[in-house]
């Protein structure tokens, strides 16, 4: 069976209102999360990479520092996650693959045991999403075959890619590790985070 050739667009858009720095550029194992999850989509062999921007654009391209990341400025990134995954999917529109993951920049804690299952799971022809369950609990990331594309660019608002499961053959991925829930919208949400992970 040939390899299924997958992309990663990375959502890193958002303005961190509530942080009051950008989430972004946030430490992990010392490096900006959003370098952290670029590095993590090619150990996985992931292409291309697709890095969406808005606040802050500058800093976190300068962040990145990667010839073989795509990046993608979403100048009406206020209008919600929506848009933000539907200006990734524009970047990828001449590109050939079967499927793509949608991560969060703000999600470093993703292991790469998840994504490897997810992988594995989309080799099933009948699935057209392959999405995370935590404690019953739906939660980024999430695999879309090509085919769903269409939905994506549906989206509005503050939608995100869960109102599709409905409309396309979904596979949910149990894992039991909660701590894929935590975020990072506050200082307290990220001290909580690192503190979890012992950095």
């Amino acid at each position: 069976m040939t390899r299924q050739k997958v992309a990663a667009i990375i959502l890193a858009a958002g303005g961190s209102s509530r942080l009051g720095r950008p989430k972004q550029l946030l430490d992990w194992f010392g490096k900006p999360f959003v370098k952290h999850m670029v590095d993590l989509t090619h150990q996985l062999k992931l292409e291309p990479v697709v890095v969406v921007t808005g606040a802050g654009h500058k800093e976190v391209e300068d962040a990145i520092k990667d010839e073989k990341v795509l990046f993608a400025h979403n100048e009406g990134w206020q209008n919600g996650q929506s848009s933000s995954m539907k200006v990734g999917c524009k970047a990828l529109e001449y590109q050939q693959m079967d499927a793509l993951i949608i991560f969060l920049c703000d999600q470093p804690q993703v292991p790469q045991e998840l994504i490897e299952k997810m992988l594995q799971e989309a080799k099933n022809e009948e699935v057209d999403i392959v999405a995370t369950s935590v404690v019953g609990k739906i939660c980024p990331p999430t695999l879309f075959k090509s085919k769903c594309i269409e939905g994506i660019m549906s989206l509005q608002g503050d939608q995100g890619g869960r109102v599709l499961l409905n409309r396309y053959n979904t596979h949910k991925i149990e894992w039991q590790d909660d701590r894929l829930l935590l975020d990072t919208d506050t200082e307290e949400d990220y001290l909580k985070l690192i503190s979890v992970y012992n950095i």
